[in-house]
């Protein structure tokens, strides 16, 4: 079995990998993706002429914000346990800061002000966090209303957003919450709950966490795909992210139809079901490649950037570190910084086969 440094290592390589890759693919559909680059689509990593790497998007951004607040709520963890949501929430309104350097209110100033705040984050010392990284207006227009800790919950949602704003920043709470695949589930909803209340786009980031946490744990993709479903299947509302994942299953077991038609078959709007749908079935379709597979993820009418980034998290999860092209790694912006958080991640998390990890972790608090 692989270590645990090198799966949390590779799922955020993959994932900034497939991200940038997607990156110049974002709003275009696969025909103009196919007259902008090559009659087959975008077939390579674009690489930034001035800076020699490969730009990202928010998907990155947030992604590293929310590892930033789960690392938080670690560290800061006593005996009556952490709220995770909250310090996550926490870390979004740091990312707000570094958007439109400001907060939601007042109350929220304390961040900043290390007698008040002992937690250093990295992030905020970081110039490329400052760079408008291509964020949609959902996360930054929701974020900034939110007064006084009310964010949105599952079972109190603020409104039935379901694009993909939410499902693209989960990543890390499939990583630390492994070893309880329904733990990782109902975290990465509760994260994606906070700015995105639709039953799309809070299942699907569960759907993709708890499938993340069974790839850690040397599960194949169809086993984990099976287990997301089941656990999926257990939560209100879930019948849209259900139809999705049977497709997903269905079309992975019938070689009769192209690879193409079945993506447009499970869907290529800016829903976050289908864009997990998307990520899923090209991860497993081609296992085995990475590069094959985010090129499946990316050159279609749906969002690129964030079906990328979740396919090449997925396959690190899956692989390991050394699965993820060096080609690719070597281009990524910031490459020291997501390796650095992937092993402060893995440092910090429990896994399946120490004893009583759920016991120790103290459990998981909305």
């Amino acid at each position: 079995m692989l270590d645990h440094a090198s799966r949390f290592i590779g799922a955020y390589t993959g994932f900034a990998a497939g991200d940038s890759f997607g990156y110049p693919c974002r709003d275009m559909t696969f025909p103009q993706i196919c007259e902008r680059f090559e009659k087959a689509g975008c077939l390579r990593l674009a690489v930034n002429g001035k800076t020699n790497t490969a730009m990202f998007t928010d998907a990155t951004q947030m992604t590293l914000f929310t590892t930033d607040g789960v690392l938080w709520a670690a560290l800061s963890q006593n005996d009556d346990g952490v709220n995770y949501t909250e310090y996550v929430f926490y870390a979004y309104q740091m990312w707000l800061y570094t958007q439109t350097k400001a907060v939601a209110g007042n109350e929220y100033n304390w961040l900043f002000d290390k007698a008040s705040n002992p937690y250093r984050s990295k992030l905020i010392k970081t110039k490329g966090m400052y760079r408008n990284a291509y964020n949609d207006s959902v996360n930054v227009d929701t974020l900034s209303k939110m007064r006084k800790l009310e964010y949105g919950k599952i079972t109190a949602p603020l409104n039935a957003y379901d694009d993909t704003g939410a499902v693209k920043r989960v990543l890390a709470a499939g990583l630390f919450f492994n070893y309880d695949a329904e733990l990782a589930f109902r975290a990465g909803a509760d994260f994606a709950a906070i700015t995105h209340g639709g039953e799309s786009s809070y299942l699907a980031a569960g759907c993709y966490c708890a499938v993340i946490a069974e790839l850690i744990n040397d599960k194949s993709m169809d086993e984990a795909i099976a287990r997301a479903k089941d656990i999926l299947s257990t939560y209100k509302n879930h019948h849209e992210m259900w139809e999705v994942m049977s497709k997903v299953t269905r079309y992975l077991g019938d070689k009769d139809v192209s690879p193409l038609v079945a993506i447009s078959h499970i869907g290529t709007q800016n829903n976050a079901a289908q864009a997990l749908g998307i990520a899923l079935f090209s991860a497993a379709l081609f296992e085995d490649s990475f590069e094959n597979a985010i090129r499946l993820s990316v050159n279609h009418d749906g969002p690129s950037d964030v079906c990328g980034a979740m396919c090449g998290g997925l396959l690190g999860a899956y692989h390991g570190a050394r699965f993820v092209p060096k080609k690719w790694v070597d281009k990524l912006s910031y490459l020291r910084l997501i390796e650095d958080m992937a092993i402060s991640l893995a440092e910090n998390s429990y896994f399946r086969d120490e004893e009583s990890a759920e016991e120790s972790a103290g459990g998981y608090d909305e």
